[in-house]
């Protein structure tokens, strides 16, 4: 026949196991709030790290944007350079075009005249008007421009 004292003791340690002592679970509850207080410290400094990243980041961003704005702005006054000297360009085409054009009237008045067998050619144009007193590469237009005179 069996005693009571170790039906008692096998008692005991299946109750050991199931329930654990007071000690034991306070143990669990502080290694768990010291890790949980370990986690949350981590993930402060990994949101501190990602906001100094990308604080960084946008002043990079705005020091690039300052660039190619300035870029944009040499840009734009170097093509109102170009529009400028353009329209220059183009005034000035038109003043050699009309003055090509009386050239090319007088060589045609000197060849007829020439032709007719005139031994003295009068100063006056085709259309009879008179010749230009200055030279021919001086004219208000060309030298209202102080870069090209």
């Amino acid at each position: 026949m069996a005693s009571p004292g170790p039906v008692t003791s096998s008692l005991a340690g299946s109750e050991a196991t199931r329930a654990p002592p007071a000690a034991l679970t306070e143990e669990r509850k502080r290694k768990r709030k010291e890790s949980n207080r370990l986690s949350a410290q981590r993930s402060r400094a990994r949101k501190l790290l990602q906001v100094d990243e990308l604080e960084a980041e946008a002043a990079a961003l705005r020091a690039r944007n300052c660039a190619v704005a300035a870029a944009a702005q040499e840009a734009a006054r170097r093509c109102a350079v170009v529009q400028a000297e353009n329209e220059l360009l183009h005034a000035r085409a038109l003043e050699l075009g009309a003055r090509l054009e009386s050239l090319a009237e007088l060589i045609q008045y000197i060849d007829a005249a020439a032709a007719m067998g005139a031994s003295s050619i009068p100063l006056a144009g085709v259309n009879g008007t008179a010749l230009p007193q200055q030279p021919i590469l001086q004219t208000e237009l060309y030298c209202n421009y102080s870069y090209y005179c």
